[in-house]
């Protein structure tokens, strides 16, 4: 089992990390959402840790300061917040340079060929269905075998595997409370108009 960091990485001051979400917006007022995407799979992965860095205030040398301690980092992304996720996961490589890296989201989900080939720091992308295909890296499973993932071959060569079935279980997947609980500040989370409404 490999150490595992899942992160939202951290952004720009003001921020707004509305639906969980990585775009990169700025209003006149900010709501934070719990990080969905990343504590899922944080779930599913024993010992892990989660890190939703902008609405706890984390910084990038925070983040620096901890990823000696990991052998994978999974991050999510979007078409907005790319080029900041890629120039964190530099800084994260220049630390530790045995750190695999690998993306999540939207955009990598769709654009996988383009997100390898835009950022050869990164080692994976996880596309749809992505929560046992994180588990399945975090295991040591072969990349070879692990269905939804995308990936370069020890030559180089991008390598797209079979997409992963929609999943229609949705109870083989654990509870994510505990992972808050763990690792979120719940009070940092709210909607402007409802305060601490996730509580």
């Amino acid at each position: 089992m490999m150490r595992t960091l899942f992160l939202q990485a951290p952004s720009f001051d003001g921020f707004d990390g509305g639906a969980g979400s990585r775009y990169q917006a700025r209003r006149e007022i900010q709501s934070y959402w719990y990080p969905t995407w990343l504590a899922q799979p944080a779930a599913l992965v024993a010992n892990s840790k989660l890190i939703d860095a902008p609405p706890h205030k984390t910084t990038l040398s925070d983040v620096l300061g901890q990823v000696r301690d990991y052998d994978l980092a999974v991050l999510h992304t979007s078409t907005p917040s790319f080029a900041s996720d890629v120039k964190v996961i530099e800084a994260m490589k220049s630390t530790n340079p045995n750190l695999k890296v690998g993306l999540i989201g939207a955009k990598v989900a769709v654009q996988s060929d383009d997100s390898l080939r835009e950022a050869p720091i990164v080692d994976f992308v996880a596309r749809n269905e992505f929560d046992f295909t994180i588990k399945d890296v975090a295991d040591g499973v072969a990349w070879s075998d692990i269905k939804g993932l995308s990936y370069r071959n020890g030559q180089g060569v991008l390598v797209h595997n079979e997409d992963r079935a929609v999943m229609h279980d949705m109870d083989s997947l654990p509870f994510v409370t505990p992972v808050y609980k763990r690792d979120l500040v719940m009070e940092n989370y709210f909607i402007f108009y409802i305060y601490h409404a996730y509580i």
